[in-house]
């Protein structure tokens, strides 16, 4: 039989045991497993595309006659100088969007970067 001195004295030791169990049993936590995980990235490439090269431009110069007015003359040249250098600026943007990126990412000629299309 148990008195009450003995269940008492007990009880205390009982719950130094319990706190004890339970302070070993967080503190020693296994590490983490590491496992390897595969991720894909999509990476944007570049196309390289094939242009359609615009038509020539219709100048004005075309549909001068022997018989135009020298000022008609030079209102023709000035209007296809101005088409020209248009048709040029086109072309030449059509042309830097489609090329190949260089070494470095930069246009030694121009200083920018090229403008391509990504998938």
């Amino acid at each position: 039989m148990v008195t009450r001195k003995q269940s008492e004295a007990g009880a205390p030791l009982a719950l130094a045991m319990l706190a004890a169990g339970a302070l070993i049993g967080c503190a020693r936590a296994s590490a983490p497993i590491v496992q390897p995980m595969d991720v894909r990235v999509p990476i944007p490439t570049p196309i390289y595309c094939s242009i359609t090269i615009p038509p020539h431009p219709a100048l004005p110069i075309a549909k001068l006659t022997d018989s135009s007015a020298p000022a008609d003359t030079a209102r023709a040249y000035a209007a296809s100088v101005v088409m020209l250098k248009a048709a040029v600026i086109e072309r030449e943007q059509l042309l830097t969007a489609c090329a190949p990126p260089t070494k470095h990412g930069v246009d030694a000629k121009t200083g920018s970067k090229p403008t391509a299309a990504v998938q």
